[in-house]
């Protein structure tokens, strides 16, 4: 597959000065290689997960309970059983929308709450967040 570059004048003339040759296959000189892979714990993707449904509106930032109920702690049993099947209380199910490894990060990242393994960005969207 080829791929067209299009460079403006200056630069252009610029890379040509120090000898740069582009190919089809050639690899750009200023472009520099994505880092290694990284990924998050599974706490960190269980926050994730709880930042992405929105549970924090209604248990609050750190799952200390607001106007849902404490959740800080709780266990996979309990976990697995509100997400999957709601609560009467007026939280909705996520059955179709979680999967069985989604509820282990999201019990792992309520178990880390106030350890120093508990992650705390809020920014769910960005692949790797800082802590």
């Amino acid at each position: 597959m080829r791929m067209t570059t299009i460079l403006t004048g200056s630069l252009w003339g610029l890379m040509a000065a120090h000898g740069t040759v582009f190919a089809a296959d050639a690899a750009l000189p200023f472009v520099t290689p994505l880092p290694a892979a990284q990924t998050l714990t599974a706490a960190g993707e269980g926050r994730r997960l709880y930042l992405k449904l929105n549970c924090y509106s209604c248990h609050g930032m750190t799952a200390g309970g607001g106007m849902g109920p404490a959740i800080a702690h709780a266990e996979i049993g309990d976990v697995s059983e509100a997400v999957k099947q709601g609560e009467d209380t007026g939280m909705r199910s996520y059955k179709g929308y979680v999967t069985n490894k989604d509820i282990n990060n999201l019990a792992a990242y309520l178990r880390s709450i106030g350890t120093p393994n508990e992650p705390t960005f809020k920014d769910w969207w960005v692949a790797v967040p800082p802590k």
